[in-house]
């Protein structure tokens, strides 16, 4: 059956008429109508006209779920009353000043108090940034070239960061010893050269491969769940593993906790139990707002200050505005311990909902995360890193792109990659409400299954 045919996506098109339309006119000033590739899906993506709390609009009026929260961004949801009044006490007041306020400083102050390991901190502008000075900072204290990510990890958009991020079968080698793969054809063969790749969740491994270049490298970059490959969490075992081999070779180790930071008041490193040297942040720390950060050891930490002999470079026209800032300490400062328990729990709730749901379908699926983080998959096959992941995604084919279509359509949005979180603008009706949205759109694309991936059925 073409694409364009099936019943399920023309259903899609009947229950967004509006957003067509203007999916159209974006195609005419944007390439495939697109300005931001992890929010763009086939055939279209909605148009939305306001947001609040945890319920979005769309311009066909459709009043939708929202369990996505701009790709875990949105701690509480969207126009917080403490953010919006925040945000607009600080326009008032002026946006960006190129000079400190003293709401950089008590975001700061509240960031640093929480997350133990970190000694200082700077602002950027996204996680993507934050990361980028990380690493830079790590070639700069130790002297050296070369970084080791992760099979599967995403750490924002630049080519150090995305090496390996899709390991395809036929191009990945030997789990042992991963290849370095290009995610499009914009990699310089330099960044492949420079990048050492690690297998997820396999300490023996890990270790062996950072004996073998502990010479040449900078640092060690682990996000304690792979986020872009299924919110699959990283054993406590391997981030053992990890800290223990960069300590004995003087290896900077590096969390990316753009999106773990939600987690925990100190983040995944402090449910684990172990303290990195850098860690980078962004997402709940904006409030909404554009944001990165990177903090950690003082002795670190230092490099980027102005009155060093030769400072790490790091400007950027945005960081520390004095809007974002406004923002994050409002959402940092409303989320409490309780709040980050009760999401969690409602978490718990939703995944053991979703797997119950799979399950009663009679079509192979799990849910995995941890936290307020969770990610649907069409496998009943453990998953405990990107090869796994990548596996269940390849065998699902076009079925995860129904049920993401169809769970819409049933009022509740998910990532098109089937990833969802819960925010604190969410209450256990909102959780009953998405396990229904998954159970009935089960039922309606079952048929389907049975007909065009039938090794997917129980």
């Amino acid at each position: 059956m073409a694409e364009a045919e099936h019943p399920l996506i023309e259903a899609f098109r009947e229950f967004s008429p509006q957003s067509a339309i203007v999916a159209d006119r974006a195609r005419k000033v944007f390439p495939g109508g697109d300005t931001r590739a992890s929010a763009h899906y086939s055939p279209y993506p909605l148009t939305m006209k306001k947001a609040e709390g945890c319920i979005l609009t769309d311009i066909d009026g459709n009043e939708i779920l929202d369990c996505m929260n701009n790709f875990t961004s949105l701690i509480h949801g969207h126009a917080h009353p403490d953010i919006v009044d925040a945000v607009s006490r600080q326009a008032a007041l002026g946006s960006a000043y190129a000079a400190p306020s003293m709401n950089q400083i008590e975001l700061a102050e509240l960031i640093t108090e929480r997350v133990s390991s970190i000694d200082k901190m700077r602002f950027c502008s996204s996680g993507t940034e934050g990361t980028l000075m990380a690493l830079r900072c790590a070639r700069a204290a130790t002297g050296r070239q070369k970084i080791m990510k992760m099979e599967g990890g995403y750490h924002g958009s630049y080519e150090l960061a995305e090496v390996s991020l899709v390991p395809l079968p036929d191009q990945r080698g030997d789990l042992e010893a991963p290849n370095s793969l290009a995610v499009d054809g914009s990699f310089p063969d330099s960044v492949l050269n420079d990048t050492v790749i690690c297998p997820y969740n396999e300490p023996a491994m890990a270790k062996k491969l950072i004996g073998q270049h502990a010479d040449d490298l900078a640092a060690v970059i682990v996000e304690p769940i792979l986020g872009s490959m299924g919110m699959v969490s990283a054993t406590t075992e391997f981030l053992n593993t990890l800290r223990e081999e960069t300590l004995k070779h003087g290896i900077v180790l590096i969390f990316d906790e753009v999106i773990t930071l939600r987690v925990d008041m100190g983040g995944a490193q402090k449910v684990h139990g172990i303290e990195p040297d850098l860690s980078s942040m962004g997402k709940i720390i904006g409030g909404g707002l554009p944001v990165g950060g990177v903090g950690g050891k003082d002795e670190l930490m230092q490099l980027f200050s102005p009155d060093s002999a030769h400072p790490v470079m790091h400007a950027s026209t945005f960081s520390g505005n004095a809007l974002t800032m406004a923002a994050g300490f409002a959402a940092m400062n409303a989320y409490s311990s309780s709040e980050c328990a009760r999401i969690n729990e409602m978490a718990d709730r939703l995944r053991k909902g979703f797997t119950r749901a799979f399950e009663q379908a009679g079509i192979k699926g799990q849910v995995t995360g941890m936290g307020s983080l969770s990610n649907l998959h069409f496998t009943d096959e453990p998953i405990h890193d990107a090869r796994d992941s990548l596996t269940g995604m390849i065998a699902a084919g076009h079925v995860s792109r129904l049920l993401h279509l169809t769970m819409i359509r049933h009022g509740v949005m998910l990532a098109s990659r089937l990833m969802c979180c819960v925010s604190t603008a969410m209450t256990d009706e909102h959780i009953e409400r998405a396990i229904t949205a998954l159970n009935e759109s089960l039922a309606e694309i079952r048929p389907f299954i049975e007909n065009e991936r039938p090794a997917l059925m129980r």
